[in-house]
């Protein structure tokens, strides 16, 4: 599958070629890849950064979470986090 980029360079299909479990990593510390969403099997709150360098922190996330992120803070509480390619 081909990827698709708008005119500042995102990837817009909305088809996933993949995923990986993610722990929280240490500030800094970025995703392997930008994930295009991620699903959240545990309850808890998610703090994400994404690809602009917004921190964004979501109470008591669960199931799916669309966004381009590329990271996932080691402050998160969340569980069961997988990201999606």
């Amino acid at each position: 599958m081909s990827k698709q980029f708008n005119n500042e360079g995102f990837i817009v299909n909305s088809h996933f070629s993949g995923g990986q479990t993610v722990t929280g990593s240490v500030e800094g510390t970025a995703l392997p890849f930008t994930a295009l969403g991620l699903y959240v099997g545990q309850v808890g709150n998610l703090t994400v950064k994404t690809v602009d360098g917004s921190v964004i922190t979501m109470v008591s996330a669960s199931g799916f979470i669309p966004g381009l992120i590329s990271e996932v803070s080691s402050s998160t509480t969340a569980g069961s986090i997988i990201a999606f390619r």
